[in-house]
């Protein structure tokens, strides 16, 4: 089993409309967001702005979560609305004009239409079954680094996403005693 482990400092930030973005991940590793042939992308924005309207993505399915304050998404395709707590989850169809009200930070999924995505909040020890593609995001909020929030033998920190490459084990989360809460994600085509 190999684990990457992608901390903000080593991650790709760049700004949009309505605030900046940090990629974490992008699949295929040669792909390019601008160029949008890409079959996976995992980032984390910053909306700094009380309105603002999402960058089209055509052929994408989208999945958006608040990690820290509230959003209120609607869009201009469908009569669908959503108002987000933190870890509260939308998918949305990439190609919506969709608009946001709220100032947070998020955290967004992207894969090419098609390919499916199960989304979870975890806050207690898991076994993670064998996948794809897994990942688990550990939001940037207070806690302490423990030796007891750990993905197998290694410790988990904050503002950092990481990627279970060999799909064919189980992999053991633990979180008790932690105080921490992170994102799940596990992508199949």
């Amino acid at each position: 089993m190999e684990i990457t482990a992608i901390a903000r400092h080593q991650a790709t930030t760049s700004t949009w409309s309505g605030g900046s973005t940090t990629e974490f991940f992008i699949y295929p590793p040669q792909s390019s967001y601008k160029k949008r042939d890409f079959t996976i992308r995992i980032s984390s924005a910053t909306v700094d702005v009380e309105s603002s309207e999402f960058t089209l993505l055509p052929g994408y399915t989208r999945l958006i979560t608040p990690l820290t304050n509230q959003l209120y998404l609607s869009f201009k395709e469908t009569a669908d609305t959503y108002h987000l707590k933190p870890y509260e989850v939308a998918y949305f169809d990439g190609a919506y004009h969709t608009f946001s009200k709220g100032k947070a930070t998020d955290f967004n999924v992207m894969v090419q239409q098609g390919m499916k995505v199960n989304y979870s909040v975890l806050t207690s020890s898991s076994q993670l079954n064998p996948h794809e593609h897994r990942f688990i995001y550990v939001p940037n909020l207070p806690f302490v680094p423990s030796a007891k929030a750990r993905i197998g033998n290694l410790q988990i920190q904050p503002d950092t996403l990481y990627y279970l490459s060999d799909c064919t084990e189980t992999v053991p989360l633990f979180l008790e005693d932690a105080a921490v809460t992170v994102l799940y994600v596990e992508i199949s085509f």
